[in-house]
């Protein structure tokens, strides 16, 4: 099994009391596509009133796609077919999730996948 530490910013000033930090364990011959779904089914990051959440995703200080609260499936900026073994290679696995707050999601993405800095996220 391959652990994976995942964190995400707090979405509220409330929300930093505890550490957000936790693992998730997968075989690591399951795709990216299969992390991602299991961390949304797991309940990890928070359901926001009005249901419109953008939460980028990072990985070795770069961004690799957008989950969006609103969006049945994640975007990734690498191939979600990606075995889990194949993307983390030798790296520690790691992802950080960061809240974008009601930011556009599609725009948001666009922007990461030209190489951008994200859009404000207010």
């Amino acid at each position: 099994m391959l652990v994976i530490q995942i964190d995400r910013d707090s979405v509220h000033a409330g929300d930093d009391l505890e550490s957000h930090r936790t693992s998730i364990r997968l075989d690591p011959a399951v795709t990216l596509r299969a992390l991602f779904e299991a961390i949304q089914g797991m309940g990890y990051l928070p359901d926001i009133s009005g249901g419109k959440a953008t939460w980028i995703i990072c990985s070795s200080g770069k961004h690799i796609g957008v989950l969006a609260q609103q969006w049945p499936e994640t975007k990734l900026l690498i191939p979600a077919e990606s075995l889990l073994s194949q993307y983390f290679g030798d790296t520690e696995p790691r992802l950080l999730f960061r809240y974008w707050c009601q930011a556009d999601p599609d725009h948001v993405f666009s922007q990461i996948k030209a190489g951008n800095e994200p859009p404000s996220r207010f």
